[in-house]
């Protein structure tokens, strides 16, 4: 059984990790305080599944979540930097300004052509599983990111698109226009390997990391429509 600590707890981020991790045999390393947090909020889990909660600090793995801005330290030997990231909730020390800048302007107009990857939380915690139960040999550091090329203007109509439906949705006051099914924007994958000129950060290692894992890479999975509704749902219920 593998021995995982996890710290802090407060986060979204961190909160998804937890619940995923307990689906496998692990043993969450935790303080007291922790631990107990953890056991109520997750007691049917831990009743049906076969991972443990124990209080201690002896772990065979450690990640420390944001102690640094947008950083994991997995063993304080390796910080993996999350770029563009769309969290279902708040995270202490996860920051990204255009994205708040979108979200502040959501029923306003943007038409910035700033480059974003943007990456679903799903997506980065199911990473960060793999990590944990795999152990694998890990660099100094990991760029975690999406691997397709949003900018921000087509980031702010889409994410626009879907908060109207939800505002229309609370009141029952749909239009013909809500309810058609826009095409999403034309977003190309760029491979991990590309050597381009854009601000995406590489994804290589990552890649690796991954593959020495469990053979399948980095392959984010989860429509970013998804992840936005999700991100929206958040911010709207915040």
């Amino acid at each position: 059984m593998i021995r995982v600590s996890v710290h802090p707890l407060d986060g979204s981020i961190a909160q998804a990790f937890i619940e995923r991790l307990l689906m496998f045999d692990v043993t969450l390393c935790l303080d007291e305080k922790d631990a107990q947090e953890t056991q109520q909020r997750h007691a049917t889990l831990l009743q049906a599944g076969i991972a443990k909660v124990d209080v201690s600090a002896e772990c065979d793995v450690s990640f420390d979540f944001f102690s640094q801005a947008n950083i994991i330290m997995v063993n304080q030997s390796c910080s993996i930097c999350l770029h563009d990231v769309l969290p279902s909730g708040a995270n202490s020390g996860l920051v990204n300004e255009e994205l708040d800048t979108i979200w502040n302007a959501i029923e306003q107009s943007n038409e910035g052509e700033s480059s974003h990857y943007w990456v679903a939380e799903s997506d980065v915690v199911d990473a960060l599983v793999r990590i944990a139960l795999h152990q694998p040999q890990l660099p100094q550091s990991l760029n975690i990111a999406g691997r397709r090329r949003w900018s921000t203007q087509q980031t702010h109509h889409e994410m626009q698109m879907l908060y109207n439906r939800t505002k229309a949705g609370s009141t029952g006051q749909f239009t013909a226009t809500l309810l058609d099914q826009p095409a999403s924007p034309k977003i190309s994958v760029v491979p991990v390997s590309a050597t381009t000129t854009s601000t995406r950060p590489s994804l290589g290692p990552l890649h690796d990391v991954l593959v020495e894992c469990d053979g399948h890479g980095w392959q984010p999975t989860s429509p970013l429509r998804t992840a936005m509704m999700v991100y929206l749902a958040g911010k709207i219920n915040d």
